[in-house]
């Protein structure tokens, strides 16, 4: 059977080692279950001892030899019947639980039941191990404290070849009437005067359409908005009624061909300026017509290279310092 016995000392260690002296017994025949840790205080005040209980086995006590059962029970009988005249029954006290096993940590001051491990124990690893931290690279000299920038490749954007696929003579007879009605009702509901004519076709798959009238301002819009839009719902129509892929384009007071100069002579003065600088320079947000009319014209342009940037309907021409360049000079 089990025994204990309560001890104190300075520390806990001192506490169990007066418990096995006064038991006589090794730490390896004894539970400790620490009550309290204890405190030092400062300069001996308010310092508390430290205070265990060490479990301990005893031999059994020898079972006397048991009587016959129905002597038992008429002795068993005779004073319970005279007590139960007397006072009522006591209650049946709970037997004392037995302590719950815990682990052990420095930081919590619960009590613990605590064994002697044995002389080949290892411990347990219980930190986790973190993965080592990647090392990042050190920021070149004379950056000030900034990461050092890399230099991401820039792919000239060129204006690709399309593929011509030709449109059948019936095809571009439909596609020019539905076309020529579709702008000259929209004219209409804008309440603008203006007559839409056919234009000499240049290349197999393109129909080009002349707006003309007093006043094509409106038509125009700012930088060609409301006729590009006008365009675009055109080939929107096409392209839905049409078995053949028909490229719509539609042009008035020589707008186009004034835009596309426009836009030649701003890139030319875009790229001198990039040159002599040595920085890029990102022009306003063009419909992908203008961008490629950009792209064409520095094409050969020495010194410089274009991509584009951004997403539509913001997409924006990059003229860069061409870097190749200057290496091979």
């Amino acid at each position: 059977m089990q025994k204990f016995i309560e001890t104190t000392g300075d520390t806990r260690d001192a506490a169990i080692a007066a418990a096995l002296k006064q038991l006589g017994m090794d730490r390896d025949d004894v539970s400790v279950e620490v009550l309290d840790n204890g405190k030092k205080g400062f300069l001996g005040i308010g310092a508390t001892p430290a205070r265990v209980r060490v479990t301990y086995e005893v031999p059994d006590e020898p079972v006397k030899k048991e009587e016959p059962v129905h002597k038992l029970v008429e002795k068993a009988e005779k004073p319970a019947k005279a007590e139960a005249e007397k006072k009522p029954a006591p209650k049946q006290e709970k037997p004392a639980e037995k302590p719950q096993k815990l682990s052990i940590t420095d930081e919590d001051d619960t009590p613990r039941l605590v064994k002697a491990a044995p002389a080949d124990f290892v411990p347990e690893k219980l930190e986790i191990e973190r993965p080592p931290r990647r090392e990042r690279p050190r920021r070149e000299r004379g950056g000030r404290g900034r990461r050092a920038h890399e230099e991401r490749p820039v792919t000239p954007s060129v204006p690709k070849e399309r593929e011509l696929i030709p449109v059948s003579e019936e095809g571009m007879k439909k596609a020019e009437q539905l076309a020529t009605d579709f702008i000259t009702g929209l004219l209409e509901k804008m309440g603008v005067e203006g007559q839409v004519t056919t234009l000499p076709q240049v290349e197999c798959d393109q129909l080009r359409l002349e707006i003309s009238g007093p006043d094509m301002g409106p038509i125009i819009g700012r930088r060609g908005d409301t006729l590009d839009a006008i365009q675009y719902l055109g080939s929107l129509v096409l392209n839905n009624a049409l078995d053949e892929h028909v490229r719509l384009s539609v042009n008035t007071e020589n707008y186009r061909e004034k835009r596309a100069e426009s836009l030649e002579r701003l890139a030319r003065k875009m790229a001198m300026k990039v040159v002599k600088s040595h920085r890029s320079m990102t022009l306003e947000p063009m419909n992908p017509y203008e961008r490629r009319i950009i792209h064409a014209a520095l094409q050969d342009f020495n010194g410089v290279t274009t991509y584009s940037t951004g997403t539509e309907p913001g997409r924006r021409v990059v003229i860069a310092p061409d870097n190749n360049h200057r290496a091979h000079h």
